[in-house]
């Protein structure tokens, strides 16, 4: 898309919003943890579990991922930062522990961060889930998960488009 805005400016305005739309993304899901641990100093020294690091479900090509910009942008932060890509065990992120399961990446995280819908991630069932994971806070970035049955596992839940899901809120 941006090879065509280049060579045809004046007529692909929507193109180019697209894009910026899209490439704006990672910050606007660090915008999300930063909220949900409640400031941005708090990122720091936080412990943080990705779920999913390639472009999309249920492929290993981690090239133009969104996914690796956001561990980035969390490392840069000063999160510790574990990431299971189910696809690419031999992922490496530079600053990121890649592991190669998903009980690893998660035992002891503060915050998992469903970044890509692969099938192993969308079959999780929450009631499971609390049991590995000390971690209570999830942001779902790709709408792959039950937000309900999340916030009824004791999960407080933050989804792209929709912000935080508390069962506990009336």
């Amino acid at each position: 898309p941006w090879f065509l805005v280049e060579a045809a400016p004046d007529i692909t305005h929507l193109i180019k919003a697209a894009r910026q739309v899209n490439d704006s993304q990672p910050g606007h899901i660090i915008n999300l943890i930063i909220n949900a641990f409640g400031s941005p100093s708090s990122l720091a020294t936080k412990k943080i579990a990705i779920l999913g690091l390639s472009y999309k479900a249920n492929v290993d090509d981690l090239r133009e991922s969104p996914a690796i910009e956001i561990a980035q942008l969390l490392v840069e932060a000063g999160a510790q930062v574990t990431a299971y890509e189910p696809y690419k065990l031999d992922a490496v992120i530079p600053g990121v522990q890649t592991t190669p399961s998903m009980a690893k990446a998660i035992d002891g995280a503060e915050l998992l961060l469903l970044l890509v819908k692969h099938k192993e991630f969308v079959e999780l069932e929450p009631d499971k889930l609390v049991e590995l994971t000390p971690a209570r806070i999830v942001v779902d970035a790709v709408n792959g998960w039950s937000a309900p049955s999340f916030a009824a596992a004791g999960f407080k839940i933050y989804t792209l488009g929709v912000g935080d899901i508390d069962a506990n809120k009336k």
